[in-house]
């Protein structure tokens, strides 16, 4: 291949890879932005997780703080509302 073809192949290689690259990035970061129920969603999570230290786990946790899971009679209410 003569020089030129090479100079070409290299520039649309590189013009390519970095179209490649802006369009991940503008994919990540809509991705990352989160809703104002998924942050507070999170906010309770930590809340609780400090008051539960280790006693349950993570998906049981997710569970309770959407309401999916009932509360078992005796339990106490550390979460807010």
């Amino acid at each position: 291949m003569s020089q030129e073809m090479l100079t070409i192949v290299f520039i649309l290689v590189a013009v390519s890879a970095g179209i490649f690259i802006f369009i991940q990035n503008r994919r990540w970061t809509s991705r990352l932005n989160k809703t104002e129920e998924d942050q507070a969603l999170e906010r309770r999570m930590a809340s609780l997780n400090e008051h539960q230290a280790n006693r349950r786990r993570d998906d049981e946790i997710v569970r309770l703080l959407r309401g999916d899971e009932q509360r078992t009679i005796g339990q106490r209410r550390d979460v807010e509302d």
